[in-house]
């Protein structure tokens, strides 16, 4: 699955350059090209906003056994857009939000994933049989996934109900409350659910006059001095630590695969550093090396503990890089202590990938081996060394096994 998610996560980081460059704050400032900024952000919008389909494509291309690939694929899309569909209907947008995206409906990327899994495990075990037509073996993934998607559906209201609680809970605390949000933001978002503590810190909670409220709007509007704590963290992992993790990933890879590794994901640590698109990143260890994840998030709501405690304020139009950095430094508060922070960070993501990744030989991409054929014996041909040792006759090898 790993790798399969690993094909619509290359696509990403021309998505993100697409999007940041055309935002009003770079090409969309300038006179003449408002126009084209919008078709450049929007066509880079449009990847990331219908990210669950291309995971679901992912997966099945990833879990496909057979040569036959065009099937599993359309399973899974079909998939998707029942089980998401039944969803949608059990947890209807509010009308000023029709137009939403499907990766910001309930449970976003998450839906994706699910459904494509499904209906690899159904295709796996139906494709190849005499007795079930093509189009049988798609009505039984249609009911399968239709059921689980009621039942998520049905569940999504307490869901959704339990983030917001803990969220509007560790809201009033900054070095705590960052914390905890910055772990939890990051540890949600694989599953496209770190949308809904979003909503609450960023747009919700905190008022700073003249009925202004949220973290984004108190710090770009009201330019409260207080504003960014649910921000500023994210600067030092966007900038510096996930870049470093992404060399470290790389360096970590197998001889033979470094090249395509450092293809895929040294361009990812550029669009981190620069303009703050992550997911490029962390999706390409999320599910194939989860404890690293597990680490990310903890450094993240480190993070934000950190810049808190320090009283550094910063934020954010689209994303925590190096360009909103710059853009929004004039109205931050101790922006310079940002930079030997994210070195630090920097530094440690580093240590820290290269050794889990070496110690206890975790799956990062590259680090899959090619597997050479072998012999009746199980000896790997057409390039074992040659050793002086006699060869066993018949019965030695039968007594030692």
């Amino acid at each position: 699955m790993g790798q399969g998610l690993a094909l619509p996560i290359a696509a990403m980081p021309a998505a993100g350059l697409m999007l940041r460059l055309g935002q009003d704050d770079l090409l969309g400032r300038v006179d003449g090209l408002h126009r084209a900024a919008s078709i450049l952000s929007g066509a880079g919008g449009a990847v990331l906003d219908y990210l669950p389909v291309l995971f679901a494509i992912g997966v099945a291309l990833g879990l496909s056994r057979g040569k036959d690939q065009a099937g599993p694929v359309i399973a899974c899309v079909v998939s998707y857009l029942v089980m998401a569909r039944a969803v949608i209907v059990l947890n209807p947008l509010p009308p000023d939000q029709l137009d939403t995206p499907p990766a910001r409906w309930p449970y976003g990327a998450l839906i994706g994933i699910v459904a494509a899994l499904l209906a690899m495990v159904l295709w796996n075990r139906i494709e190849g049989r005499r007795r079930i037509p093509p189009f049988a073996a798609y009505g039984i993934i249609c009911a399968a996934t239709l059921t689980a998607g009621a039942l998520l559906g049905l569940a999504y209201p307490a869901v959704d109900h339990a983030l917001t609680v803990s969220t509007e809970a560790v809201a009033d605390h900054p070095v705590l409350g960052g914390g905890v949000f910055g772990f939890f933001n990051r540890l949600l978002l694989p599953v496209g659910m770190h949308q809904v503590p979003n909503a609450v810190v960023w747009y919700v909670a905190g008022e700073c006059g003249n009925g202004v409220r949220g973290d984004i709007p108190c710090f770009f509007q009201q330019h409260d001095p207080d504003a960014g704590i649910y921000m500023t963290g994210f600067f030092p992992v966007s900038m510096a630590g996930l870049p470093a993790a992404a060399i470290a990933m790389w360096r970590s890879a197998l001889p033979e695969n470094r090249r395509r590794v450092g293809a895929l994901l040294l361009p990812a640590a550029a669009m981190s550093a620069i303009v703050g698109v992550t997911e490029p990143i962390e999706l390409a260890f999320a599910f194939t090396a989860w404890p690293l994840y597990l680490l990310h998030a903890v450094l993240t709501g480190a993070s934000l503990a950190l810049v808190n405690a320090l009283d550094i304020h910063s934020g954010f139009v689209f994303s925590a890089g190096a360009l909103d950095y710059v853009f929004n430094y004039a109205i931050s508060e101790k922006p310079l202590l940002l930079l030997p922070i994210s070195a630090g960070y920097g530094a440690l993501y580093y240590v820290l990938f290269r050794f889990l990744i070496s110690r206890f030989n975790l799956r990062t991409p590259g680090r899959i081996p090619h597997e050479s054929p072998t012999d009746e014996s199980g000896t790997a041909t057409g390039g074992a060394e040659r050793t002086d040792e006699p060869v066993p006759d018949a019965h030695t090898r039968w007594e030692k096994r």
